[in-house]
């Protein structure tokens, strides 16, 4: 397939102008090196996948690398990359082959096809004539077949009309995520929420929240788990969600809370917690590694628990990897010089042998070192 599509707004997507701005860069070189992924994406099978060489970029492209290197770690943190190195929202725009391409341009020739597009033809005094002496004939006279035609033009006009509009309700229903991703997301909800308001209970999920949760998770939260869960956890450290503050008789549901994209924004603007959220999670700017650093964080939270995990991992950060000798070393930006030395003292040999494990067989790691903001 020799093709892709681009789409309608791209030189001035406002998500490719967070990038510029986070970057600093200009978004004329922020939106060579989208083209250069969406080309990419297009040639690799399975389509929609990238294998990024930022260094390759930066020569096609005439830039620097280093440049590079942040637009496109910007791209993962708007979520305009998947950790799986997965353009988003690549086959919403694309087509999945040629075949389907032809198919929609020769349903769409149908649909052009309407009564208004018929021949007029002009009125004479011959064919006036001929039109007053049809409408004498008796009712046992039967019309020629060319008489017949207009109405059956009408009918194949009107079914085709039908089925396009038929065509167009189904592409505007909402797309439902798969069941997993669906039982996850509410998984993670009891667990942070709903375990906090009806102990014992859990959230159901009902078809209308299916569809509503389907549709927040693609455009809210871009399909990011991690989102999903700090919007879930900021809500459940709010004293006004969970129904706490006397005199106010309200308590959040699963509902309300997926209801639409303005209620997600209050949520994480503050609107409810009066702007006291609770830490962030620790973050992974190298992408290779994220899947690893979720196995690290996860074993530590199950030999140290979750307060001891947010106390001491929250705003830290994987920005780099080395290749040194045999091996990678990771590095782990701590916020202050204080947390450093406690992770070291404490944790950094369970942080390291867990690293080592869970990159044994892809990216190896053999050490992890602790630096602190410049």
């Amino acid at each position: 397939m020799d093709w892709y599509r681009a789409y309608h707004g791209m030189p001035h997507d406002a998500k490719l102008k967070v990038v510029a701005h986070r970057t600093k860069q200009p978004m004329a070189n922020v939106l060579a090196v989208w083209l250069c992924l969406l080309d990419m994406a297009s040639q690799n099978n399975p389509r929609g996948n990238v294998v990024i060489d930022a260094e390759q970029i930066a020569v096609l492209q005439n830039l620097e690398t280093e440049d590079v290197t942040k637009i496109i770690n910007a791209f993962y943190e708007k979520n305009l990359l998947t950790p799986e190195n997965q353009l988003t929202n690549w086959h919403k725009r694309q087509y999945t082959s040629p075949a389907e391409r032809v198919k929609k341009h020769r349903n769409g020739k149908k649909h052009d096809v309407t009564p208004s597009n018929a021949v007029k033809h002009e009125e004479t005094p011959s064919n006036a004539a001929q039109r007053k002496n049809t409408k004498n004939k008796t009712d046992t006279e039967y019309r020629s077949d060319s008489e017949a035609e207009p109405e059956t033009n009408k009918d194949s006009d009107k079914k085709l009309r039908t089925r396009a509009e038929k065509r167009e309700r189904e592409r505007e229903k909402p797309e439902i995520a798969a069941d997993d991703t669906l039982a996850q997301l509410v998984e993670i909800w009891n667990a942070e929420v709903q375990s906090k308001i009806t102990k014992g209970h859990k959230a159901i999920l009902t078809p209308q929240r299916k569809m509503l949760l389907s549709q927040r998770w693609r455009e809210d939260f871009r399909q990011d788990i991690r989102a999903w869960r700090y919007y879930c956890e900021i809500i459940g450290s709010s004293e006004f969600c969970l129904g706490k503050v006397a005199g106010k008789g309200w308590t959040i549901d699963l509902q309300w809370a997926i209801e639409s994209a303005d209620h997600v924004a209050k949520i994480l603007e503050g609107g409810f917690s009066g702007g006291s959220h609770p830490p962030k999670a620790p973050a992974c700017n190298v992408p290779e590694l994220q899947l690893a650093w979720d196995t690290v964080l996860e074993l530590f939270e199950r030999k140290y628990g979750k307060p001891s995990l947010r106390s001491w991992l929250s705003n830290t950060v994987i920005t780099r990897t080395q290749m040194i000798c045999d091996g990678r070393v990771v590095t782990l930006r701590c916020p202050s010089k204080f947390s450093r030395e406690w992770l070291k003292q404490h944790y950094l040999a369970d942080l390291t042998h867990w690293f080592v494990e869970a990159t044994k067989n892809h990216a190896r790691v053999t050490a992890l070192e602790l630096i602190t903001e410049a």
